[in-house]
């Protein structure tokens, strides 16, 4: 991999203020690439971690025309786009019996339909510069679990919309998907406290073949050679630990 590819490129990173997403963000940005974010809290922050180097945007991606206005602004500062990082998503656990529509609205909104309406503002910009697509799935959109089943669905649709505007924007955007397994962020600590969480981090790694749970930066490794790779498209690359064979 040759970070030359990546270096002065412009990739958007939704929710890219903590997770995978700053993870992302970081490789890429010490890779060389002119990045930007998004996301709702936490932004100057990282800003901050990043070395100042970034375009922080306060965007809500369900928002359609916040997705039109955010590209805007990525096009006001840098001029072009190379790269679009759909991260940005969201879950509630909750069997079917006790989900509401509205929580099944919020994952949607986000994990998908925010998806879509950033990629379709992206896309004349991203074939201008022959660039590429990295949407953010996971394990269970193609190997689902009781109470992650709403979510489960959408990941399952964030798949098959890889392999269609695959299909679609070739040979002139690429489009992958990255599946990961379970990733211990500061978001997973944050759903279950303090105290909990250790319980859940030993009961989670051990549901992985690597009796771990991953990093963000296993992820970003991924988003970085999908990035510089000019001959993959259509693929969904699982990065789970081996998760996938024990659920």
């Amino acid at each position: 991999m040759s970070y030359e590819e990546i270096e002065n490129k412009v990739a958007l990173i939704t929710g890219g203020t903590e997770g995978i997403g700053f993870g992302i963000s970081k490789s890429f940005v010490e890779a060389g690439a002119k990045v930007a974010i998004t996301g709702l809290s936490n932004l100057q922050t990282a800003k901050e971690k990043l070395g100042g180097k970034i375009l922080a945007i306060n965007a809500d991606i369900t928002n359609v025309e916040l997705c039109e206005t955010t590209l805007g602004e990525v096009l006001g500062e840098y001029g072009k786009l190379d790269i679009l990082v759909n991260n940005a998503g969201t879950n509630i656990y909750k069997p079917i019996s006790q989900t509401t529509i509205e929580e099944f609205d919020i994952i949607f909104n986000t994990n998908v339909r925010g998806l879509f309406a950033l990629t379709q503002a992206a896309i004349p910009e991203l074939k201008k510069t022959h660039g590429n697509i990295i949407n953010i799935g996971s394990v269970f959109g193609f190997r689902g679990m009781p109470i992650y089943s709403v979510y489960s669905a959408s990941k399952a649709a964030v798949i098959m919309l890889t392999q269609l505007w695959a299909k679609e924007l070739a040979p002139d955007v690429r489009v992958n998907t990255i599946s990961p397994g379970g990733i211990d962020t500061a978001i997973f600590k944050k759903m279950y406290g303090e105290e909990k969480h250790q319980q859940v981090l030993e009961f989670a790694s051990g549901r992985h073949l690597m009796k771990r749970m991953g990093q963000p930066e296993e992820i970003a490794r991924m988003a970085l050679y999908l990035a510089t790779e000019n001959w993959v498209t259509g693929s969904n690359f699982v990065v789970d630990g081996g998760l996938f064979h024990l659920i």
